[in-house]
């Protein structure tokens, strides 16, 4: 944060991208379950020690899988001061994208829910469109877009009505 900036709005992704991380597992213990069924058979065919060998690797990468998806939902975070709009998504492991655009830069905010499970839980995606072609920012599964997208627009009104009275009362 900047000196005298103050944070006015935080959003993180909506609890349902963590009910996919449930179902992963879900889909880890359904396969482990089938493979444990044909257990007799694989074992006759690549013996014991490969058999639990084999399960053992599974478990370490899928469990690998989810947790590095997790932390990539997790550490996405988009801050909302007065003075700018900070974008932080983790790309996978080791890679972090930080997006910032100055409020006065913004041109436009869109929130978009499509689909009945997005109506019924509220979240979707708010769009941010910047005066730079390369920097709009796109806050994917986002708790309840219309109300955090009309929030932030009213935010942008604000700094921008304190700014034009700020400039017009110097001339």
């Amino acid at each position: 944060m900047r000196p005298g900036e103050q944070l006015l709005m935080m959003v993180h992704r909506h609890w349902v991208v963590f009910a996919f991380k449930i179902g992963y597992l879900l889909i880890l213990f359904i396969t482990t379950a089938i493979i444990l069924m044909m257990k007799w058979g694989l074992i006759t065919l690549f013996g014991t020690a490969i058999f639990w060998w084999g399960l053992s690797i599974y478990w370490m990468f899928f469990l690998t899988f989810i947790l590095l998806s997790w932390i990539n939902d997790e550490l996405d975070l988009f801050l909302i001061t007065d003075q700018r709009i900070i974008g932080i998504e983790q790309i996978s492991a080791l890679s972090r994208r930080v997006t910032e655009c100055g409020l006065n830069r913004v041109q436009e905010v869109n929130a978009e829910v499509t689909g009945i499970l997005q109506t019924i839980l509220h979240y979707g995606h708010v769009h941010i469109h910047t005066a730079s072609e390369h920097s709009d920012m796109i806050v994917s599964f986002a708790p309840n877009p219309v109300e955090n997208g009309n929030r932030i627009n009213t935010i942008i009104n604000e700094y921008r009505s304190s700014h034009s009275s700020t400039k017009n009362s110097t001339f």
